[in-house]
Formats: structure tokens, sequence, C-alpha cells
């Protein structure tokens, strides 16, 4: 940003008028975010340089900030004109899911709830929530995306989801995210395949598996944060060697077809030991995982299908009022 610039802790906007913004400078603004050039902003416009010029010199005199900055070679946004880019991008973001569920209306859909979970809560809670509420809703599309925490919180936040249903990374804020905390937390298994020779040790420690090669979740996800403090306890985290992966089939694959170990969620674990495709070995993880949460995007205004979909998934899982909290007020939100 050039020198020449107003201060942005010095700049205060009006109070008595909300900004007034068209469309086309909303496409505009989002063009001159993704090339940087007048040019070929107004080309991806389908309009002329001058228009697209005047365009944003009118926005400019409304909000009463330079938004861009011009250089030799093409245009940088300014503080203030990165703030109106990730207003215009949500903008554009949200018209596109709304386009999108006003075609499932039109189709003869009841409406379209997008979920996020991480893998723990998909044999039990997921599956109990949605078989009620598919009950009583049967023509509400239901789009359910199963990943890590850190992988869905971003798509919560874009608005490409609904509800996530997992925890806030550690030493993360994100105030824009409303939690409520499920009952219980939710305890870890270490699963190999039926016939692993760890069965039969007395007294199987997490020591006795120091040798084996663990499928764990990739390196910075919060599960992998939690299941590496567990294990530092042990005094295993500087020798283990690793396979990453977050992919259920994959681990499950690899356990089959070797010695190979993983921790999963108890209700995972006893979930494919019931049909015999892994063993749950006899062995003790000293920290359970912190609870689940049910997480949604505060202030955003939600579908009455979303809304109901929600309501069973507190049902299910043990939500209550006492349990809710924003994390803009935890200085360091729970994780993995």
């Amino acid at each position: 940003m050039s020198s020449d610039l107003p201060d942005p802790a010095a700049v205060v906007a009006p109070t008595h008028a909300p900004l007034k913004i068209s469309s086309r400078q909303i496409a505009l603004i989002n063009a001159l975010a993704e090339y940087r050039n007048l040019r070929k902003a107004a080309a991806a416009m389908h309009t002329t340089q001058p228009a697209a010029s005047l365009l944003l010199q009118q926005l400019e005199e409304r909000i009463g900030v330079p938004l861009f900055t011009r250089l030799p070679r093409g245009m940088e946004p300014t503080a203030f004109g990165e703030v109106l880019i990730r207003f215009a991008q949500g903008v554009v973001h949200e018209f596109s899911h709304a386009e999108s569920e006003i075609r499932e209306l039109a189709a003869g859909a009841a409406g379209l709830a997008r979920i996020g979970t991480v893998v723990g809560p998909v044999p039990s809670l997921i599956t109990r929530s949605l078989l009620a509420f598919k009950a009583d809703n049967p023509r509400v599309r239901i789009s359910v995306d199963v990943g890590t925490s850190d992988m869905l919180l971003p798509s919560l936040i874009r608005g490409d989801l609904d509800v996530v249903i997992g925890r806030l990374p550690d030493r993360s804020s994100h105030p824009e995210v409303e939690v409520e905390l499920f009952g219980t937390p939710e305890h870890m298994r270490v699963i190999g395949r039926p016939q692993h020779p760890a069965i039969q040790i007395n007294k199987l420690a997490l020591k006795d598996l120091v040798t084996l090669t663990w499928i764990l979740h990739p390196v910075g996800s919060p599960m992998r944060l939690r299941v590496e403090n567990i294990l530092a306890l042990a005094g295993m985290t500087d020798t283990l060697d690793v396979i990453e992966t977050s992919n259920l089939l994959a681990t499950t694959a690899m356990i089959e077809a070797s010695d190979m170990i993983s921790v999963v969620p108890e209700d995972v674990a006893q979930y494919y030991a019931r049909y015999a495709m892994v063993a749950v070995l006899p062995v003790e993880l000293p920290v359970p995982m912190v609870n689940l949460g049910l997480l949604t995007l505060r202030g955003r205004v939600l579908s009455a299908a979303v809304t109901r979909l929600i309501q069973h998934l507190r049902e299910q899982g043990g939500c209550s009022a006492s349990a809710r909290y924003l994390s803009a007020e935890l200085g360091d939100p729970p994780g993995p």
C-alpha cells in the first residue's frame, strides 16, 4: 500500500447512510481481485475499460476511501479494498448456493441441507439423526461431507456447508463460529487386523507398539494433534513410523493386509469390529478426545430444513443451552 493512503484507523465511515453498491460493481470487484488489471477485469465483465474505471471511481467516491492502488502494470487492493473483496466474493458465493437451492425446490425437493462431519459420529450420531430427520422430511435433499475438522471449518466459513460436527482446531480463534458442545467426550481406540499378534501380548501397553507402522491423520489436523499428545506421554512420537491418511477405506485396507495399526474413534472401531474387518487392541489411550461440537456460522440465517436438521442433531447428541458458547469468548478453544 502506498504511503499517501489514509490510515485505516483514522477513517470513520458515516453511520447514517448504508453502503449502496450495484451488482455491476460487485462483479467488478471480483474481477479485479482475480486479474489485478482493469483492462482484463473489464473484458471479463464484457464491458469497456473506461466504463469499468467509472464504476470503480463512483464506488470509491461513495465509500470515501481508495480501494485499489494503481500501479504501472496493474492494480493492488488497499486494506479497504481487501474488505470489499471479501464482501463481494461472499455475495457471489451465497447467490450461487441460493441458485442451487432454488433449482432443488423447482425440481420438487422441500429444501437442501449441507452437513459436514468428522468420521467419529458417522456410525452413531449422524446415522441416527439423518434417519430420524428423513422420516419426517422425506423430500429434503441432504448432502454429507465427511472430513477432518481443519478441512470442514473453512467450508463452513465460506458457506459451502450449513453445519459441521467437529472440533475447533487448537490455538485458533474463529469469532464467526458458534459451537454447541455435545454431552460426552469421544474415546479413541487402537485398531489392527483381527489376527494381529499384539492381541496375544499380556497386558499390552502403548510402548509395545512403538516398532509398528501407525496410520494417522495428516499433520496439522485436530485428531493428529491430539493423538501425538497422547503418544508423547508414552515417549513414542520421535521414533514412530507413520503413514498419513484420513481416508478410512485406505486405513482399513492397509490394516487388513499388514500389521499396521491406527487410532480411530470408538464408534468407528466398534462398527468395523462388528464385521470382523478390524480388531480393537486391548490397550488404553490415557487421554480422551475433547467433546465434539455442533458448529454453525454466527449470524447466518438458516433455512427451515437446516434448522430442523440441527434440532435432530441436538437431540441425538445431547446438546444443551448450557453447553453453548461463542469461540470469541475463549482464549484457547478446545481442539482437536
